[in-house]
């Protein structure tokens, strides 16, 4: 009942921190950190120990979920060389320079040891980095390369960390022959499996139809996808973010399900990371009180490790900056100097470090305790002084880094297309309304052109003291058919942008973005009978 108590108020104080980052625009991560950092002055707080083999399997899943839901086939096949380059070898890279840094400073350690360390901050985490981010008012383009990096890094991670510990277990080193093929084995039987699951779940969702139903088989089918890929030994991460990007194109024009489905894992990722960090403050309160730990030197690792960690992503993101002018990448960040230097300052660890260094067992690591304050100060060195400092620094580097906020040329023509397809169901009602009609329909449409925007306003009411009632029941009749016309328009767009997502080149949170729009505008209509005009009309504006 204690732990139940805990894990309730860890829950309550996400609420109030994401609230709190609101209202001071500030990153909620960065909060969090705060927050499990005050764990440690609350007297009396019992302990709260969750068995280490269940907090990657009751953690990771939902999260990997709802992170993946952003991302799409079409960003993996034109952006596959920034993935392997930064989700796989900068991931590797900073593993293999935290675990030398580890067996020169700190006395007698292994280097298996190490080497979990290293795979447990080695990978940035993508919801902290968006956090932090977006607020401070980073290009478009930049956060691209951002969410890019997210989607692969933490299983590079895992396949690192979960070597050092098998070997850890055997009591035996490390043959690299055989892991270079356990991770080949491991990533392409979680491919496998994630389609096979993506591909039932696809049919399970449009056969279910109602929102509430898929929303809980969408809860379900992560953990399911990830127990059954250990189970194989195979990846869980890579097993479950290929089986949402199949399952992702199920009922692909429900509004009702996609606002439904958005806000449930918004609130999903929320508390699962909330309670991460409220468990990583429980650990360093543990911590510090044993009686073994030499908190000073812990502190002096964290700091050793987080310098290493940003030299290294400083470096490689030089690299990457030199390739792709070389190149005449100049779409894709880095693509200047500036774009160096604001990417190595986003390199925020988050909740897969939290979870890894959780999931370590006294058994396996003595040192575990000195562990969870080494990640405590990383997450600190990575995100709340980055966290706090980086509105200061993009706009110091303002004049050197393109801050319109402009979308790739991909999605602008995607975002033309559903004009188009909205303009095509138009025509069809030309011949079939009356002008008026069509004319303010064709007015709120230029909008997506001129703006960008679907949001396109709200549909004129008949004003309740006009007193010609003939008058008041042509302007109620003109406003019901332009909501019909509205209706077929916005959904011919919203198919087009829906399938526009899966394109090579487009970036799907613009098109989530839009889409949301969309679905806004199009639950808020009045809904419209079978044999009502909208329906005949629609299938002519179709054929048009």
């Amino acid at each position: 009942m204690e732990t139940l108590v805990i894990v309730t108020a860890l829950m309550f104080a996400t609420v109030l921190v994401v609230a709190v980052g609101e209202r001071l625009r500030l990153p909620w991560p960065v909060l969090l950190t705060v927050l499990a950092a005050g764990t440690l002055f609350i007297p009396g707080m019992p302990e709260v120990t969750i068995d280490n083999e269940l907090i990657l399997p009751l953690f990771l899943p939902p999260l990997l979920w709802a992170l993946a839901r952003r991302t799409s086939w079409g960003m993996f096949r034109a952006q596959w060389r920034t993935i392997i380059g930064l989700s796989v070898l900068l991931v590797f890279a900073s593993v293999a320079a935290v675990t030398g840094t580890m067996m020169l400073i700190a006395p007698g350690m292994g280097f298996l040891a190490a080497m979990a360390l290293g795979a447990a901050v080695a990978p940035p985490d993508p919801v902290s980095v968006e956090a932090v981010a977006e607020p401070a008012g980073i290009p478009r383009r930049i956060i691209g390369t951002l969410q890019t990096e997210g989607l692969f890094n933490d299983a590079a991670s895992l396949v690192a960390f979960t070597v050092a510990v098998s070997a850890l277990q055997m009591g035996d080193e490390i043959h690299w022959g055989a892991a270079t093929l356990q991770f080949l084995y491991t990533a392409i039987v979680a491919v496998v499996l994630g389609l096979v699951v993506g591909r039932v779940s696809s049919v399970l969702l449009g056969w279910l139809g109602s929102p509430t139903a898929g929303n809980a088989l969408t809860w379900v089918l992560p953990f399911a996808t990830y127990v059954l890929a250990e189970e194989l030994h195979a990846s869980g991460v890579i097993a479950v973010v290929a089986a949402v990007e199949l399952s992702s194109r199920a009922d692909a024009t429900a509004s009702d399900a996609r606002l439904s489905g958005r806000a449930f894992w918004d609130v999903t990722e929320l508390l699962i990371t909330g309670l991460a960090f409220g468990l990583m403050g429980f650990s360093l309160r543990q911590a510090l009180s044993h009686p073994e730990v030499d908190i000073v030197q812990a502190v002096a690792w964290g700091v050793a490790v987080s310098l290493v960690l940003g030299v290294v992503r400083a470096l490689w993101m030089t690299v990457v900056w030199r390739i792709n002018i070389h190149q005449g990448r100049l779409h894709v960040a880095p693509s200047r100097f500036a774009d160096v230097v604001i990417l190595t300052w986003s390199g925020t660890r988050g909740f897969v470090t939290l979870a890894l260094v959780l999931s370590m067992s006294g058994a396996l690591f003595p040192r575990h305790h000195e562990f969870t304050v080494v990640a405590f100060v990383v997450l600190t060195c990575t995100m709340i002084i980055p966290g706090l400092t980086l509105p200061g620094l993009v706009t110091l580097l303002g004049r050197h880094v393109d801050l319109e906020d402009s979308t790739d040329a991909a999605t602008e023509d995607a975002l033309d297309d559903a004009y188009d397809a909205a303009m095509d169901v138009l025509r069809g009602y030309v011949d079939e309304f009356p002008p008026e009609v069509v004319t303010r329909v064709a007015d709120r449409l230029a909008t997506i052109r001129s703006t960008g925007s679907f949001d396109d306003g709200d549909a004129d009411e008949p004003d309740p003291d006009e007193s010609d009632d003939e008058r008041r029941r042509r302007i109620r009749e003109q406003t019901r058919l332009v909501a019909e016309v509205r209706r077929e328009a916005l959904e011919a767009a919203q198919r087009t942008l829906t399938a526009a997502r899966f394109r090579p080149g487009v970036d799907p949170s613009a098109i989530n973005d839009k889409l949301h729009e969309l679905d806004v505008r199009i639950v808020a209509l009045p809904p419209t009978g079978p044999s009502g005009p909208a329906v005949a009309g629609g299938e002519r504006g179709r054929r048009a």
